[in-house]
């Protein structure tokens, strides 16, 4: 009981020692407010008089002095003009390299534009601004036609291409819809199509995983020999790894092969190889036999890391076939 009343007692002093005044006039207190006070005046005055101290030409960023990685060929508008602004607009404003929002604001400027996939840094000094960008490229096409979309929702529509990139976002763009100029990916009944805008991504798990797949070939696809990536995976199996992702070679030929690839780079089943060493697999057997496009019938299985032939197309008969008609 008198721990409890001595504690009470210091307690009481302590308010009644406080004064307002004495805490706003001590030494610590008044120096926190001149630091600040000082900071504020010089942000202000820096932000007013920066081009009377500096000459605004000696720091204006142009396209001369902004270092941006190079865009692809197909794409608009010019970031740089996004960046330093046209200068031959009546109401052109020189852009400062000394302005202490260029980096955000010309982050913001970037994040609105589709085809960049990642703002990989901005970086500026008093020689000019360096921009470190990764665009984004189709990996492949999505058929959206009378085979990959049931009859009545196909119906009065028009067959269509889709180009997706890695991440499976639909892109935009004045790209080759023609067959041959990129993979095909052929998908039953694709889902989401109601939400498709430019630029987003694509929900349907199997487009996505064809996607990482297409990433994975890069252009080896037409070098091999191959011609479409598809899979049997439907809407209410769209996750099943025991159904396989195909590489077929173009219909048509007087020769057809299938590649049975397995799952997407990332997703393998237990004791299924990884990505690069199915590509090693496929880079050494076309060494030996030659391009795909150019064998006889078969059914090829590289799910285990090595090239293993299951038979002709027709006649195979091997557990590994089981969903591939």
């Amino acid at each position: 009981m008198a721990r409890k009343r001595r504690r009470d007692d210091i307690l009481d002093r302590m308010i009644a020692s406080f004064s307002f005044r004495g805490t706003l006039l001590h030494p610590a207190t008044l120096f926190l407010l001149a630091t600040v006070l000082i900071l504020a005046t010089a942000i202000f005055s820096w932000e007013r008089y920066k081009n009377r101290i500096l000459p605004p030409d000696q720091y204006q960023l142009t396209a001369d002095n902004l270092q941006i990685s190079p865009q692809p060929s197909w794409t608009s508008p010019d970031l740089r003009t996004m960046i330093v602004g046209d200068q031959r607009a009546s109401d052109y404003r020189p852009v400062s390299i000394m302005d202490t929002a260029l980096v955000p604001t010309v982050a913001n400027t970037l994040q609105s534009v589709g085809w960049i996939e990642k703002i990989d840094g901005i970086q500026k000094s008093k020689s000019g601004l360096d921009v470190e960008l990764t665009f984004r490229y189709p990996v492949g096409m999505v058929e959206i036609n009378e085979k990959t979309v049931a009859p009545a929702a196909f119906k009065g529509k028009k067959a269509v291409n889709l180009h997706i990139d890695r991440q499976g976002v639909v892109m935009a763009g004045p790209h080759s819809e023609r067959s041959g100029d990129h993979l095909l990916i052929s998908i039953g009944n694709p889902m989401y199509m109601d939400q498709l805008l430019p630029w987003s991504q694509w929900q349907d798990v199997r487009v996505q995983g064809a996607a990482k797949i297409g990433e994975a070939l890069r252009d080896r696809w037409k070098r091999l020999g191959f011609y479409r990536l598809t899979t049997f995976r439907s809407r209410s199996n769209a996750d099943d790894q025991r159904i396989p992702f195909q590489l077929w070679t173009e219909p048509g030929r007087k020769y057809r092969v299938h590649l049975i690839w397995g799952n997407p780079p990332g997703e393998e089943m237990a004791n299924e190889a990884s990505a690069q060493e199915k590509l090693l697999a496929i880079d050494q057997y076309v060494q030996a036999n030659g391009t795909f496009d150019q064998m006889t019938d078969r059914v090829v299985d590289v799910r285990s890391g090595s090239v293993v032939v299951l038979g002709d197309y027709n006649n195979a008969s091997n557990e590994s076939l089981r969903n591939l008609r």
